[in-house]
């Protein structure tokens, strides 16, 4: 080994010198160690979050109600049919109907129930910051 190619020399520091705790290593892993087979040892650098926590930054709220109405009023062909009733469970838990004309509703059902699922998992991840548990259903219309 040359000079220029050992891990002290000015060149290269010593992974503990590098930036966000090493990296590199024969796989190019971010952890201390090298990065080596999934070696979780010591400091593993990578990311961090600067707000602490898995409730996210601080913010305004999020009304789970007008989220769902704006998607539910794109979607359908009569948007003036479409009803929205959010009322609150207890413990955190919001439950919101929504009602539409009956040939709305396979738009928002979409095929193999993809939209009501995309909108769900939405309205999920929205409701996460809050640590709340929101459930959209939908309702049958009377029309």
């Amino acid at each position: 080994m040359s000079e220029q190619q050992r891990p002290g020399s000015p060149d290269r520091p010593f992974r503990s010198d590098r930036p966000f705790g090493g990296g590199g290593g024969r796989y190019g892993g971010g952890g201390g160690g090298g990065g080596r087979f999934g070696d979780r040892g010591g400091d593993r650098g990578g990311f961090r979050r600067a707000y602490g926590g898995p409730g996210g930054p601080p913010g305004p709220a999020v009304d789970y109600k007008a989220m769902v109405e704006f998607v539910a009023r794109s979607i359908s062909d009569k948007p003036e049919q479409v009803e929205i009733t959010a009322f609150e469970r207890g413990h955190g838990t919001v439950a919101i109907k929504i009602k539409l004309a009956d040939e709305d509703m396979g738009r928002l059902i979409g095929k193999g129930g993809r939209n009501i699922e995309a909108l769900r998992t939405l309205v999920r991840v929205a409701s996460l910051r809050e640590r709340k548990r929101v459930f959209v259903d939908m309702a049958n219309s009377t029309r």
